[in-house]
């Protein structure tokens, strides 16, 4: 069972698109794909490159560093479909995004 944590606030993700978040030690990355939010682990698999300053399109973030592609509503890399994002469950409260860990 996973506990939930306040992240930021829903207008916050609108406006940007995506940014990264810190709850713990846990590094995350937020996006918003079409009318829906994402969390993914902040760091690609590959390199641990900070996804949060990647390119999105559409579903597709591409990392900063190496160009590694993923799929946010996978979590799977086109590139290589044994490398994978872990996903984490997003819900939304009033103003606030939150993010089961």
């Amino acid at each position: 069972m996973c506990t939930f944590h306040r992240v930021c606030s829903v207008a916050e993700l609108q406006s940007k698109g995506q940014l990264g978040a810190e709850v713990g030690n846990q590094k995350l990355a937020l996006f918003k794909v079409g009318e829906d939010f994402v969390a993914t682990n902040g760091l690609c698999p590959h390199a641990n490159g900070p996804l949060e300053e990647g390119e999105l399109d559409g579903t597709t973030i591409s990392c900063p560093w190496h160009g590694w592609t993923f799929d946010l509503t996978t979590g799977v890399s086109p590139d290589d479909p044994c490398m994978m994002l872990q996903r984490y469950e997003v819900k939304v409260e009033g103003d606030d995004v939150l993010v089961g860990l």
